[in-house]
């Protein structure tokens, strides 16, 4: 093998960080003064930091990543250096003419295919991980922007019930605001309804003959209550509240709070 092809085999294996101390003193030496060899050992090297921390797949229990196992360089080398032996020559020339003991290029490409393989391994945890990240962004950005409606909803509501221009109505525990095509329910006194009881909202819309169900609400502790009826104000003739089972009821059940015309 000619002397540069030699040691560039030696600067594989000094990449490892396994060549003996006065071997890999002399390659770092070369490396020093050939341009070729240095750049060899950079390619080499984020490889073999790689293998220094390398795993056998064995779990991070703290990020749920698949991570290396400090066990595994030094059972490549193990192998490495039993495949690598000379074998004992019995003519003493012979011996003196044998250069030292290094690990042929077949064998540092065995170690660093198991790196290669290692690193898909965490490349595809860590893709997961991102993925997992990416749809929890997602969720909170939605998150947000529900956020972000129900607070400018809340806006209009208090520009509503406060405006010169509403029309409130007093009704028992408290009133029904109509601001243009917006009703609202504010309730200041409601006692609490019965256990698995709420209390619903109904509206009738003009020319029709019977109540629909809308939203259902529970006061807080202090029986206020205020809720925004999801129609259009100008087309309903008038509205209610009872109490009804929790989730609503399709027809009232009880005797109403109140009923309101409001035209």
């Amino acid at each position: 093998m000619p002397q540069h092809e030699t040691m560039l085999d030696d600067v594989a294996v000094y990449a490892l960080g396994s060549l003996p101390p006065q071997d890999a003193q002399r390659v770092r030496a070369h490396l020093d003064t050939c341009p070729e060899c240095r750049e060899e050992y950079e390619q080499l090297r984020p490889a073999t930091d790689a293998l220094a921390y390398s795993v056998e797949a064995c779990p991070d229990l703290e990020h749920g990543a698949v991570v290396a196992s400090p066990l595994l360089k030094t059972r490549i080398m193990d192998r490495v250096r039993r495949e690598a032996v000379v074998p004992p020559r019995t003519n003493i020339a012979e011996m003196r003419a044998v250069r030292p003991i290094v690990w042929p290029a077949y064998a540092v490409a065995a170690a660093l295919l198991i790196v290669a393989l290692i690193t898909g391994i965490i490349n595809i945890s860590l893709s997961d991980q991102v993925r997992q990240k990416n749809a929890d962004l997602a969720l909170t950005q939605a998150h947000s922007r529900l956020l972000a409606r129900d607070l400018a909803n809340q806006r209009i509501a208090l520009a509503d019930l406060v405006a010169a221009d509403s029309q409130r109505y007093g009704v028992a525990h408290g009133q029904v605001v109509v601001h243009g095509k917006r009703l609202y329910l504010a309730m200041d006194a409601l006692p609490p309804p019965p256990k698995g009881k709420v209390y619903q909202a109904w509206t009738l819309r003009s020319g029709a003959t019977r109540m629909s169900p809308s939203v259902t609400f529970v006061p807080d502790r202090s029986g206020v209550a205020v809720v925004s009826v999801p129609v259009d104000a100008s087309r309903i003739a008038a509205v209610a509240v009872s109490v009804e089972p929790d989730g609503g009821s399709k027809q009232p059940t009880s005797t109403p709070t109140f009923v309101l015309k409001l035209s």
